[in-house]
């Protein structure tokens, strides 16, 4: 039960970093669907890295994958910090004031919002 209530969890980040993502591009007039897609199909691939990472984590022994760690915790952690850095870079779109300046440049945010990384909401 815990596997799926990280997987729970996982999946608000990325409602979050999809909710936060529209509102930055409807401020910034960047609304997008061909960006939208993307981001979607990314979020998309996460649920299946949960998917088989739980299958793996839970039968895997039944076919002889005999491993000593589970999966799903390391790919949820990925998952997470990489949305908690988009929702970073959103926020900072929908108000460049907010965050403070040492937050903005730890994720190198530059004043006006714009990241350096192409924007996947």
């Amino acid at each position: 039960m815990a596997a799926i209530n990280q997987v729970i969890i996982a999946l608000l980040f990325h409602l979050f970093d999809l909710v936060t993502g529209l509102i930055g591009a409807v401020r910034t007039g960047t609304l997008e669907s061909s960006k939208m897609r993307d981001g979607l199909f990314k979020k998309i691939g996460f649920v299946c890295c949960y998917a088989l990472a739980l299958l793996i984590d839970t039968q895997g022994e039944l076919i002889g994958l005999n491993l000593n760690t589970k999966i799903l915790p390391v790919i949820i952690i990925y998952a997470v910090t990489t949305e908690i850095i988009s929702i970073i870079e959103n926020i900072s779109v929908i108000n460049p004031n907010l965050l403070p300046d040492k937050l903005q440049s730890l994720f190198q945010i530059n004043q006006k919002g714009d990241d350096k990384h192409a924007k996947d909401t």
